[in-house]
């Protein structure tokens, strides 16, 4: 039976568990909204399932299934909408390359059929900014809540976090091949809704999905490096693998044994 510690281990090994708010969507640029905006005004997407269709087949006295076809899901999004409507603009004008709305012709597929990619992205590593060398002393509840974000350092939650240094570390990527939106939900308006935030939901199809694994590399601190140009980048590859680096004939190795390994040595 595994014991809290074989999961701690496995969960830190992996680098932690899997976060449903942390993501990304790449979306064509169009009309009304860039593909950077539509992904900041997206709050819900679903990464596709699949499924395999399956026929009984009989071998003598025995039967068993086989697979036969496969089916996909649509992917359905939600996206908050501004003043603007820019967001709804965005697919009045996808949708219009797929039938025109003036014409009442059908568009091309190469046309309005588009590659989209959803992210799932690992945490980033927050660190503490109170109580700290920084000096910034922390204050009442009420007024730390409604502390902007500037740059790496968001002051509401405490933290100064580190992947706005480091590119973004994607874990799991989803390409929707020849995607396109076939349903844009009604927006419902009110005197009733009061102050209720109006959201526009998106159901996409597809041709198929293709899905890749972990991308990048290195570490937070290699990333950090590499900012600092030819020689962070050389500082870099060292941690990566010191077996692969030589400078003049001295080793990635002999460099990490001259400043000490992992262990503090």
């Amino acid at each position: 039976m595994a014991s809290i510690e074989q999961l701690r281990s496995l969960v830190t090994q992996k680098d932690g568990i899997a976060r449903g708010n942390v993501f990304r969507v790449k979306l064509p640029s169009m009309p009304g909204a860039s593909s950077e905006e539509v992904n900041l005004l997206c709050t819900n997407v679903n990464i596709p399932g699949r499924q395999i269709m399956t026929q009984e087949k009989r071998y003598g006295i025995i039967k068993q299934k086989v697979a036969t076809d496969q089916l996909y899901d649509d992917v359905n999004l939600t996206f908050l909408l501004l003043n603007d409507y820019g967001i709804r603009q965005y697919f009045d004008v996808w949708q219009s390359l797929c039938v025109n709305q003036e014409r009442g012709e059908i568009g091309y597929l190469n046309d309005y059929a588009k590659d989209v990619q959803i992210q799932q992205l690992q945490k980033g590593v927050g660190l503490p900014v109170y109580k700290t060398p920084l000096g910034i002393p922390r204050l009442p509840a009420d007024i730390q809540n409604n502390l902007p974000r500037i740059g790496p350092f968001d002051f509401a939650q405490g933290e100064l976090d580190i992947n706005f240094i480091t590119a973004d570390k994607v874990v799991y990527e989803c390409t929707l091949v020849q995607a396109f939106p076939t349903t844009m939900t009604l927006i419902e308006l009110s005197n009733d809704a009061g102050e209720d935030i109006l959201r526009l939901n998106i159901q996409l199809s597809y041709k198929y999905w293709t899905s890749g694994g972990v991308l990048g590399g290195g570490g937070p601190l290699s990333g950090i490096l590499s900012k600092f140009g030819a020689p962070g980048k050389i500082a870099a590859k060292v941690l990566e693998n010191p077996g692969g680096v030589s400078l003049g004939g001295v080793t990635g190795n002999q460099i990490t044994n001259i400043f000490g390994n992992n262990n503090g040595e």
